[in-house]
């Protein structure tokens, strides 16, 4: 059904699916002037719509895949962008490459705070979700015992300071593709008007988790970069408060998932109130 939609639509393309730095079903169609991507939600996705209006209100930046149509049939709807070719960075940490990795991860401090991070809420008509940490997003979390949640509490309770800006959500390698000396930041369904300690705080998150043996470093070049073009105010304290936000927000999109998928997350949140993220201050 969405092949012969797209072959309706665009005649005598080949459609190829797409993975590594796509999230939902992504295809490729080949044959077309320029090569496109499809994105294909459910009509009633909103996390699609934000996806739109992020990648459109960032159409000029150089640093995102171009939105060129989107449309509905089905029950579906269908959002037409530019292919991004390139290397899923995450590959750079999964085949130990830390110098390459060193650089990426300056490079991601730099495009964070200069290209998504400007983009200030009070200078844009764009509606996007108004993303918060708040300590009552914990309440409804029937999978969490009272322990965490007394914990989670206290830590999302330091006071928040800034201004809101565009903030992608899911930032960190494996939503960028690198191609030569340039980067592209995919996937911007979890976006909005928010604390941009909240990219900050999940790229210094993901590297703890993931590639623990490299964190220090990698953290480090990213902050140092970041910092050097931002007057964000960076703490331990902070992180491990926006991260647990972000954490608990991800809890609350999977109340209705299966037991083991909550059980991990769950050990997720404890990592998290327990970690030392390495944050010089």
């Amino acid at each position: 059904m969405i092949h012969d939609t797209l072959l309706n639509r665009f005649p005598n393309v080949k459609i190829v699916g797409l993975t590594g730095g796509y999230t939902n079903t992504t295809l490729l169609l080949e044959g077309t002037d320029m090569k496109r991507v499809a994105k294909i939600y459910h009509v009633n996705n909103s996390d699609a719509k934000t996806e739109i209006s992020a990648l459109t209100l960032l159409t000029h930046s150089g640093v995102t895949p171009r939105v060129y149509d989107y449309f509905e049939q089905d029950e579906r709807l269908f959002v037409m962008m530019d292919y991004v070719t390139g290397v899923n960075a995450q590959k750079i940490l999964d085949q130990d490459r830390l110098d390459q990795g060193r650089r990426m991860y300056e490079q991601l401090g730099k495009y964070l705070a200069k290209e998504v991070h400007s983009v200030k809420r009070d200078d844009q008509e764009t509606e996007l979700p108004v993303i918060m940490k708040s300590a009552v997003a914990v309440d409804g979390l029937k999978f969490m015992p009272t322990g965490i949640k007394s914990m989670a509490k206290e830590v999302l309770s330091i006071p928040d300071h800034g201004e809101q800006t565009l903030i992608h959500g899911d930032y960190g390698p494996h939503n960028v593709m690198l191609c030569n000396d340039s980067m592209f930041i995919l996937d911007w369904e979890w976006a909005g008007w928010g604390n941009p300690l909240f990219d900050v705080a999940w790229v210094v998150w993901f590297v703890h988790l993931h590639y623990p043996n490299m964190a220090k470093e990698l953290s480090g070049a990213f902050l140092s970069t970041y910092t050097e073009h931002t007057n964000v105010q960076i703490t331990h304290d902070l992180i491990r408060a926006y991260a647990t936000s972000k954490v608990i927000q991800i809890m609350n999109r999977i109340k209705n998932a299966h037991p083991d998928v909550q059980k991990e997350w769950l050990r997720r949140l404890e990592w998290t109130l327990q970690t030392n993220f390495c944050v010089n201050e």
